[in-house]
């Protein structure tokens, strides 16, 4: 049928149950009017009528209920606009859902029987200025992966060319004599890429030293048999027969669709969902208050033969956000990074206008048009070089002069700090607690959790098993430019797998690592607050299980570690637990049986310290003399 006659069809696909108002004691509520869709398969594009129903109920209170069967969502009838979603891509976008300014909207399914489909360049789900969401029991899958993914079946380093045997041969063009892969309305040229090995279904070991250089252009010939072969491979070594080569395309074009993308909201939940494909992250919340992802599933989808779920940074994604964020019984897996990245966001001051007034711009690109702060909000300003924290003042106006220029006035007075200190400013009204449990994180490029916010903070009872950082802790004013000291961080009864298998630079299975310089690390506050790692069962193959530089207080306890032995040490010298700079560290009561012989912690400039324990390893200083940034 064609998408000009679905209008006619609605009274065929939709089935109004009004719930009446119900008396009660303290006076007449209405109850959320239920809409429900049965599936038809007269109708082509669900997009129009999805429209129709929120346009009906602009103040929300609505339930949208949808049967079983699969429903598709089409970008040429869907509602647009100009959206700044931090860490992903700006630019106009089409919403097949788009909610604004509502109340009390539920979008639910059948459970595994209802699937949302949606075709090309469309965000899915799009929740600005609301309250009381929810979205429960469906599939979302896309009609073709944002990733290209192809077996290779040959190489030659004499030539630096490999041939691949696309997944999708038909969705793979070669234009002017280059590599590009295309969906229902869009095409891609090669960008960035990472190599999976179909036995594991995870990045190679030590998969960055297969990946292609950038920077190099790519030439693609059919050789036949639906075969392809990419010549001027740019790499330190040829990807392997029989390893599976992804590419998501060039940096900063490749995160534009998210699945999810909820924008100053409150209470939203996201409940027995399940997403394969996203193009960009499979969920970002920004200034949102109180979010819940309970039994959501990121993972790709049965049978289909793929190694990559969301093609983009973190499969949650929370920004500036505060109240409550829950993860339970979540499933991230094959994601082409973290699996959550919870922070806030420091601005740099870049003119200083009068001793209150100031303009600062974004660090990072992918963060302009971020809502920073508004009039009300508390400031901190920091020294970029220690983090060490400068003073604080409540915001008095915020003027958003373009996407990476705001002229903010407040309480603090810059003009006694010297001009040679360079200054980030944070707000402080991100300070959501988070409680991630019952968690399974695998099969991913990057790392499984990264946690920067000031509030109460516990990771319990999860599986992780990342190709980096299996927890990091960071706080940044220098290249992602992402906030977050934390007070209070508890990390236990977890299972910590195969880990820091990639990454340039070494990877811990616990990394605290806030963006200090060297010459700036000795003195002063430490940037962290109490860290405890406990009771955690650690089965890794690389020395460095545990960094941590600038933490308060750092607890380790009751852990087990144990020697996978599943692979060579990739950093082979350095000790087991390495902590730096910090004011305390209690090493107490862990399990090292099944750790590697003559392994050692090492501490440097930690003020007070107690190891106990069996078998513990000899106390050195050996500091990991790498400058984390990755």
């Amino acid at each position: 049928m064609e998408k000009g006659r679905i209008l006619l069809m609605f009274g065929m696909s939709i089935r109004k149950f009004i719930i009446l108002s119900a008396l009660i004691v303290s006076g007449c509520i209405s109850h959320p009017e239920t809409i429900a869709i049965d599936f038809d398969s007269g109708t082509e594009d669900y997009t129009p009528l999805v429209r129709k129903i929120l346009a009906e109920h602009p103040a929300g209170e609505v339930t949208i209920r949808f049967g079983a069967g699969t429903f598709d969502f089409y970008p040429e009838q869907a509602a647009g606009s100009y959206l700044c979603v931090s860490n992903n891509d700006n630019g106009y976008k089409r919403c097949a859902f788009l909610l604004e300014e509502m109340r009390r909207v539920r979008i639910e399914g059948a459970g595994e029987k209802t699937q949302l489909r949606f075709h090309g360049a469309i965000v899915p789900f799009r929740v600005a200025r609301c309250e009381q969401i929810v979205f429960e029991a469906f599939t979302i899958d896309c009609d073709a992966s944002f990733i290209f993914e192809g077996l290779v079946v040959g190489n030659d380093p004499r030539t630096h060319s490999i041939t691949l045997r696309p997944l999708d041969p038909e969705r793979f063009e070669i234009r002017s004599g280059e590599p590009w892969f295309t969906g229902y309305d869009w095409a891609s040229p090669f960008g960035e890429n990472i190599l999976f090995d179909p036995g594991t279904r995870s990045p190679y070991y030590q998969a960055e030293q297969y990946e292609h250089d950038q920077k190099k252009t790519l030439q693609a010939e059919w050789i036949g048999d639906s075969l392809v072969r990419l010549s001027g491979y740019s790499s330190r070594e040829l990807p392997p027969v029989g390893s599976v080569y992804t590419d998501k395309g060039p940096h900063s074009t490749n995160r534009r669709y998210p699945g999810f993308s909820f924008y100053k909201s409150a209470g939203v939940e996201v409940r027995n969902v399940t997403l394969h494909d996203s193009g960009g992250m499979a969920l970002i919340a920004e200034n949102c208050r109180d979010v819940v992802c309970s039994q959501y599933r990121v993972e790709v989808p049965p049978q289909s033969g793929r190694m990559v779920s969301a093609s983009a940074d973190a499969t949650t994604h929370f920004v500036g956000c505060s109240g409550k964020i829950v993860l339970r019984a979540c499933l991230f897996e094959s994601m082409l990074d973290d699996a959550t990245n919870i922070h806030g966001v420091y601005m740099t001051v870049v003119d200083r206008l009068s001793g209150n007034r100031f303009g600062a711009s974004f660090g990072h690109f992918q963060q302009e048009g971020f809502d920073f702060a508004e009039q009300g909000d508390s400031l901190v300003f920091i020294d970029r070089a220690d983090l060490g924290v400068l003073g604080c003042g409540r915001v008095e106006e915020v003027n958003h002069v373009n996407e990476n220029y705001y002229i903010i006035r407040t309480g603090f007075d810059l003009s006694a700090i010297p001009d040679s200190v360079h200054i980030a400013v944070g707000n402080r009204a991100a300070d959501a607690d988070v409680e991630i449990s019952e968690c399974t994180v695998r099969y991913n490029r990057a790392r499984s959790f990264l946690l920067s916010t000031p509030g109460d903070v516990c990771v319990e009872n999860s599986d992780l098993s990342s190709m980096m950082a299996g927890i990091r802790i960071c706080g940044d004013a220098n290249y992602w430019f992402e906030s977050g000291r934390t007070r209070n961080v508890v990390i236990r009864n977890n299972r910590f797998g195969t880990m820091a298998t990639g990454g340039c630079s070494p990877q811990a299975v616990l990394q605290i690592d806030p963006v200090i310089s060297h010459n700036a690390r000795s003195g002063g506050t430490p940037y962290h607050g109490c860290i405890r790692f406990e009771g955690n069962l650690v089965e890794s193959f690389d020395n460095q299980l545990i960094y941590a530089l600038s933490v308060d207080s750092l607890v380790i306890s009751r852990n087990r570690f144990v020697d996978s032995r599943r692979f060579e040490p990739r950093f082979a010298g350095l000790s087991v637990i390495d902590a730096q700079h910090c004011r305390s560290v209690t090493v107490r009561n862990n399990d090292f049986s099944g750790w590697k012989e003559n392994s050692t912690i090492s501490l440097v400039d930690c003020s007070e310290h107690c190891l106990e324990g069996e078998e513990m390893p000899r106390m050195v200083e050996n500091p990991n003399p790498y400058f984390y940034e990755n």
